[in-house]
């Protein structure tokens, strides 16, 4: 009895000091950045599996189980996608919708969405102050405080479906908390030895601890560990799996054997699944999943909201000529399935060139193996995080592995511009390794140069860049005082260009164009001095050779230094427009990259057609706000989708899919010219 009685002062005495050494709780009006760093800092551990913390808030929270149908997603790889793919399906059958994933990329947001929109700051936070409330004294992890405020945001909005992420393994998974009353298994392969165990029996028992007693379930491994088997048995679970309750096949009647549509076959119900981006294994599985929730979907229904399906980081392209590819693949069995992807993608002439970096802790050995058939060059860079792995250790297994053709750089950034530099138009690169490789070349492509845009839109032949500069390289424009001259300075030769805005003559599509690009390096307070006239100049050129205008903004599209210089521009911008409408030549207008300040409608939404690039966001607040996510999205923040809904532009157009929508846009134009259809304004 002493002895129980001194063990429990001393667990008592601990606990205190840890509570009297505890952080502060954000207080009122903090922002999400605020909440996060709180949550880093209130646990021990950045990973500590085990589900009693978290069962017991989780109880404060939800007295009784959500009302709600609950999905849990486990594996090795595909997790992402999988969840991706239910997510649409169930939107498309009108249900609410709340998916919760992580890690994420740039914000924090992305890791909880509502009805396929990431969530906005004043749920999140409203959110981690009720967590915060509930656990009182309970020591929650990051990953566990963040789980339990995604079921309150789930909750708070009153969605039907839950889709929820195992972060790791699944038996003590903080998601595990909530039974699924439906679960898929994606894969089980090795990673996460130190945690999961190094076999794929013993890990694939981890992961079917997701499972519950008479549950519907699905697996899509082709070769499931039996530790799964043995437990869907025992337990009775609904389990679908691959290769005997549906299979995959390749349909190369229609497109030939570049790009064979896969047809899912289930039971003689058959639907055609997309060959893009994501593993068709989890596209499948999520199908098999949604029919089993919603048994009245159709193939048309199916094949309508998986069309384009994209996930950020999933073979995801960011660039072309030279097609620059991410994928956060990070251990043996993606790299094995990226490697297949892009040997699909390869041909005579075309080289692959990776970038790769990785944490400590992956088997940088088997990935070296697995993605040696396909890449031709590589860089290896290192990660400045936790666990991140050195660029000098990562050359050495490199080398250890017997590679060749490998350049060892700092950082992924630096990598990635070497990478642009050597390649060729037709060659592909790929930037792979982990969540934090993809997140920065992410980071670095995401604004592109007005050089970059007028590069990837305009035809490679015949373009023509037009200046106001004369021979001796000064401008007739107003000259603006003060230290304005000196960052004007400072802005060309941080890009190398010599004004803010790029114009170009040319083709798109074998279209005749006049095409300008703002440089996005210029902006924030040096828009630069001649603006107005190089656009006065393009629009002259397109009036004069009765072309179209393409106009891409760019962040603080518009706005010039205050005062009558600003006017002047202005003005010039203005008239051009006036003019262009009046003389029936069509002028494009591009919404691209953030958007802040009051004037940016000086350009983005005056065109004939107004179009904004997926991922868009204006606000009226500075640009540094946008970037971190810090304004409330209901009340400043309007992305590409809003302004669609509100009627500010008339498409929305992917980046990588700028090109041929406008130059199918710029065919039409000089078809209706030829035949007289054209009418002024």
């Amino acid at each position: 009895m002493n002895s129980k009685s001194a063990k429990c002062r001393d667990l008592m005495a601990r606990w205190n000091e840890r509570d009297a050494s505890s952080p502060e709780p954000p207080g009122a009006g903090a922002t999400v950045d605020r909440w996060l760093t709180y949550l880093e800092a209130i646990h021990p551990k950045e990973i500590d599996l085990g589900l009693d913390r978290v069962l017991l808030v989780l109880r404060r929270l939800f007295p009784r189980k959500p009302d709600a149908r609950i999905i849990t997603v486990a594996g090795t790889n595909g997790k992402g996608s999988t969840v991706a793919s239910i997510e649409r399906l169930l939107l498309s059958c009108g249900r609410k919708v709340g998916a919760y994933t992580s890690p994420h990329l740039q914000v924090y947001n992305e890791r909880v969405r509502l009805n396929g929109r990431d969530v906005e700051d004043r749920r999140l936070i409203a959110a981690f102050e009720r967590v915060e409330e509930a656990r009182r004294n309970v020591s929650l992890s990051y990953f566990e405080f963040g789980t339990l405020a995604a079921f309150v945001v789930f909750d708070a909005a009153g969605v039907e479906d839950w889709i929820l992420e195992v972060g790791l393994g699944g038996r003590l998974d903080a998601v595990n908390v909530l039974d699924a009353d439906l679960a898929v298994i994606t894969s089980v392969d090795i990673d996460h030895v130190a945690f999961l165990g190094d076999n794929r029996e013993v890990i694939g028992f981890e992961k079917a601890g997701i499972l519950r007693p008479g549950i519907l379930a699905v697996c899509a491994d082709d070769n499931p560990p039996q530790s799964i088997l043995q437990q869907a048995e025992a337990q009775k679970v609904d389990l679908a799996l691959v290769g005997r309750d549906y299979r995959l096949y390749e349909d190369r009647g229609i497109t030939g054997n570049l790009s064979p549509q896969i047809l899912l076959d289930e039971k003689g119900w058959q639907v055609s699944l997309p060959n893009g981006p994501l593993p068709v294994s989890s596209v499948a599985a999520a199908v098999v999943a949604v029919r089993r929730l919603e048994p009245d979907i159709s193939e048309r229904m199916v094949e309508s909201a998986l069309a384009g399906l994209k996930v950020p980081g999933r073979f995801e392209q960011l660039g072309e000529r030279p097609a620059v590819f991410a994928d956060v693949g990070h251990n043996p069995h993606a790299a094995r399935w990226l490697a297949g992807r892009l040997l699909a993608r390869k041909y005579s002439g075309c080289r692959v060139l990776a970038v790769y970096a990785a944490l400590a802790d992956k088997d940088v050995a088997g990935v070296f193996a697995a993605m040696a058939p396909a890449a031709d060059r590589w860089w290896v860079a290192g990660l400045d995080v936790p666990r991140g792995m050195s660029s000098v250790e990562l050359f050495d297994q490199a080398h250890q592995c017997g590679l060749t053709g490998v350049e060892k750089v700092e950082t992924v950034s630096d990598a990635i511009r070497a990478a642009l530099d050597e390649a060729c138009s037709n060659d592909i690169i790929i930037v792979f390794g982990s969540f934090f490789t993809v997140a920065e070349a992410r980071a670095l492509l995401a604004h592109p140069t007005a050089r970059q845009r007028l590069d990837e839109f305009l035809d490679p032949d015949g373009r023509s860049e037009l200046s106001v500069f004369d021979q001796q390289g000064t401008s007739s424009c107003v000259a603006f005082p003060g230290s304005y001259v000196d960052d004007h300075a400072l802005a060309q030769d941080r890009t190398g260009e010599q004004e803010s805005l790029l114009a170009m003559s040319g083709t798109c599509l074998g279209n005749p164009v006049v095409a300008c690009a703002f440089e996005h390096g210029f902006l924030g307070g040096t828009l630069g001095a001649v603006a107005g006239e190089v656009f006065a100049r393009a629009a002259r050129y397109a009036l004069e050779m009765r072309v179209p205008l393409v106009c891409f903004t760019a962040s603080e599209g518009a706005r010039i230094e205050e005062g009558m210089g600003s006017l002047m521009q202005m003005a010039k911008t203005a008239a051009s427009i006036e003019k262009l409408h009046q003389e029936g030549v069509p002028y494009i207008s591009v919404l691209a990259n953030h958007v802040s300040g009051e004037v940016w409608a000086s350009l983005a939404v005056l065109g004939d057609i107004n179009i904004a690039e997926s991922g868009v966001r204006v606000s009226m607040a500075p640009l540094a706000l946008m970037e971190q996510g810090a304004l409330d999205g209901d009340a400043q923040l309007r992305d590409a989708e809003q302004l669609l809904s509100h009627g500010a532009v008339d498409m929305v157009v992917d980046r990588l899919d700028m090109r041929t929508s406008i130059g199918r846009l710029l065919g039409k134009f000089g078809s209706a010219a030829s035949s007289g259809e054209v009418s002024e304004g």
